[in-house]
């Protein structure tokens, strides 16, 4: 169904409505490499609002994780929500058209999957994971940014890392999301692999920190982040462990080898990791706790 309001959603409540979002990449293009916020969204919707005189019927209560416009007006917000979507383009680049949902229940994969990638590496579970649960449908956008790394020019796969990296931020594990499934992190190990420009290895290395944060903590990076500590670029060594430490375990003689660093910044998160311990325990909303430890 439709979104008449995308980018944002209606709420509607006793006496007024609002309309809201969290998806700041739809933003993207707009912001350029700093990326925007609920303020940054704000700002350019009051700007729009003052514009096309719907300011007096429009307040704002936006924070920075969320943009909030609320108005006993629905067609006010309606009418500022079309001039968000000039900007954003509409909600057809975004929509896969179709969600891809596994050929077994969701609690068989999800064991499937922390058997095979999370947890542990057992070869046999990833095979039937694959087998059982497609790659998610991209959108126009998605299928942009895929096409890129895997054969984009340089600038091309910086801009689609991100790209990647700010939806990664803004969303969460869904199983129709591409960025929870473990395609795209072999998507990404493969870039890497191959990559000899510093630049693009480094926005490659941010993006994936961000998939194994907040969609799929995939313990075949654990190779990837412990090379990055080995890298002559500090911020790449500070990834590394930032990588690392959204896995399950990882070796804390890697990280212990850190203390002692030129760079203060990495230093900091090695004795952070370090005092912590290097078990992982997820959010409530990645997994169900009855699957795992």
């Amino acid at each position: 169904m439709k979104n008449e309001y995308f980018p944002c959603k209606l709420v509607e409540h006793e006496d007024y409505c609002s309309v809201i979002t969290s998806d700041f990449h739809f933003f993207d293009d707009y912001f350029g490499e700093k990326g925007g916020g609920g303020y940054s969204v704000e700002k350019l919707a009051k700007k729009l609002a003052k514009e096309h005189h719907l300011n007096k019927d429009i307040r704002f209560d936006s924070e920075a994780g969320m943009f909030c416009a609320c108005s006993k007006n629905k067609e006010s917000l309606l009418q500022l929500c079309s001039l968000l979507q000039e900007i954003t383009g509409s909600e057809d680049l975004y929509s896969s058209g179709k969600n891809t949902q596994p050929l077994i229940s969701l609690q068989e994969a999800e064991k499937l999957l922390l058997k095979g990638f999370v947890l542990d590496l057992k070869t046999e579970y990833q095979e039937e994971f694959l087998r059982n649960v497609p790659f998610p449908s991209l959108t126009k956008k998605q299928q942009e940014y895929i096409n890129a790394l895997e054969g984009g020019t340089d600038e091309e796969k910086i801009h689609a890392s991100k790209r990647i990296n700010s939806e990664a931020r803004t969303k969460t594990r869904k199983w129709d999301n591409y960025l929870s499934h473990p395609g795209t992190v072999s998507i990404f190990l493969k870039a890497i692999d191959k990559e000899t420009n510093s630049k693009v290895y480094q926005e490659l290395i941010w993006a994936l920190v961000f998939i194994c944060s907040r969609h799929l903590p995939d313990l075949r990076c654990k190779t990837c982040f412990t090379e990055a500590l080995e890298n002559k670029n500090a911020t790449i060594r500070w990834l590394g462990l930032m990588g690392l430490e959204e896995l399950y375990e990882y070796p804390e003689g890697v990280v212990l080898k850190l203390k002692t660093d030129k760079s203060e910044k990495v230093r900091k998160k090695a004795e952070e990791m370090l005092k912590f311990g290097n078990k992982r325990e997820f959010p409530v909303w990645m997994f169900d706790k009855e699957n795992y430890p």
